[in-house]
């Protein structure tokens, strides 16, 4: 399938596409061209055959009466060859001398071998036929120079258009394939910059190559707004992480002097709009906490710390734990994995929270009564990781939104959390290089996560 996907590119490449139309033009060109060539020579030919068979003709016409003619045209016939000239002449009595036969069919004269002489031509003849002395002299010049001329002329287009199409079919295959794998390179650092992976670029390699081509320059430009879009992005990250570290210690000495202030009053409505107060702190502590935990993950430091770590187990002591939860919320929670280890490379402890973030979400999204189920799967080389609930759901228009940061949903707004859940789950997915599906579960969402096997 793959190699048809390929032949199908290479085909479908303007280089190759390029060099087959102009290989066309070349070579109508050189057809008409041949053609003209060959037509002209060939009337040329004809007409000094032509030529050549009326001055023959003088010879004969000195002759007063048959029989002086008859005995010149035998002499003229022993003379000649038959396959490169033919000539008789009918006497008035019907009788016939010359190296050939000549038979009337309806308004022409036929050449026909004599017994005596050699074979006729092949290729046939041209005839001049005349009355003279009484009798009929008929002159006839083998047409091979034709035969020959056409020859030459199909031997010489075979031997320049076989290679000129060999030699163009295989400049354009060539240059197909080396633009397919140049646009291949720009195509697929689109689709990684597409994907978020900013640090993506066109290999150094095609950028310097072909002296500065159309390709070059924009494989160049687009290493150059990868590289200002990903100075953009990581400023803007630095800025917000700098902001929520800035903003997280006050936040937790308001969080502490509210609880303090809470504690002092007596009963009453001051006492409970300073513990009103708190909870609204706390919250954005938590904010600023997940803030922080996402730019850290984003930005790799956690990879140092990564080992082999079995999902299945982990999945079983996460559901385990948030069963009670589900519980008490009127529904179920359970755990679907294969025989034996699941195992990928990764963070242990960022692996658990994605996937507790992502069980609270259900609990806390998927209705009165949660049906939360979750599977665990090995497929060629990859451990795949699915939760699926029977919830409303994600619309599929908002599916890329609910990844954003603090991005919450119209419906979920009455509901607590801050939006950053599967921001979280996103930050870890791309730092374990795992696939991020959000799909349709008839009814309910199904978030589906797909990571390379250790």
């Amino acid at each position: 399938m793959s190699g048809r996907l390929n032949r199908a590119a290479i085909l479908a490449s303007t280089p190759l596409r390029q060099a087959l139309g102009l290989m066309g033009i070349v070579f109508a060109i050189l057809l008409v061209t041949l053609g003209f060539a060959y037509v002209a020579l060939r009337t040329s030919t004809e007409d000094a055959i032509q030529a050549d068979l009326k001055q023959q003709t003088a010879v004969f016409q000195v002759a007063a009466n048959p029989e002086t003619l008859s005995v010149i045209v035998s002499a003229e016939a022993r003379a000649s060859d038959p396959s490169e000239r033919a000539i008789a002449f009918v006497l008035p009595d019907g009788r016939q001398v010359g190296n050939v036969r000549v038979i009337h069919q309806g308004d022409q004269w036929v050449v026909s071998r004599h017994p005596d002489y050699e074979p006729l031509s092949k290729h046939g003849y041209f005839t001049l036929t005349m009355p003279l002395a009484g009798g009929l002299l008929v002159i006839g010049e083998s047409r091979a120079p034709i035969a020959e001329l056409s020859s030459t002329f199909l031997a010489i287009l075979i031997f320049s258009f076989v290679p000129s199409l060999l030699i163009s079919a295989a400049y354009g295959a060539w240059a197909g394939m080396r633009a397919r794998r140049r646009v291949s390179a720009i195509e697929e650092t689109l689709d990684q910059l597409t994907e978020g992976r900013l640090e993506a670029r066109v290999p150094e390699d095609e950028v310097k190559s072909a002296r500065g081509d159309d390709l070059a320059r924009i494989g160049a430009r687009l290493n150059a707004m990868a590289e200002t879009q990903e100075a953009t992005v990581a400023a803007l990250r630095q800025v917000s992480a700098d902001i929520a570290h800035d903003l997280k210690t006050p936040m937790q000495r308001i969080s502490v002097l509210l609880a303090e202030l809470r504690d002092s009053l007596p009963e009453g409505e001051a006492r409970h709009l300073a513990e009103r107060a708190g909870i609204e702190a706390e919250g954005a502590v938590a904010v600023f906490h997940s803030l922080l935990r996402i730019a850290q993950i984003e930005g790799g430091s956690p990879k140092s710390r990564f080992a082999t770590v079995d999902l299945g187990a982990l999945a079983s002591d996460i559901t385990e734990l948030y069963e009670a939860s589900a519980e008490e919320a009127g529904g179920t929670l359970t755990l679907s994995r294969p025989e034996g280890a699941c195992t990928v490379q990764g963070d242990r402890g960022l692996l658990g929270q994605m996937l507790s973030n992502l069980i609270e979400n259900a609990i806390r999204h998927a209705g009165p009564a949660p049906q939360i189920r979750v599977e665990l799967a090995r497929r060629e080389g990859r451990v795949d990781l699915v939760v699926r609930d029977h919830g409303p759901g994600i619309p599929e228009a908002e599916r890329a939104k609910v990844l954003r940061r603090l991005y919450r949903l119209e419906r979920s707004r009455t509901t607590p959390g801050n939006g950053l859940g599967l921001a979280l789950v996103q930050a870890v997915a791309g730092l374990h290089e795992a696939e991020l599906t959000l799909g349709d579960n008839h009814p309910g969402l199904s978030v589906t996560l797909s990571f390379p096997a250790a």
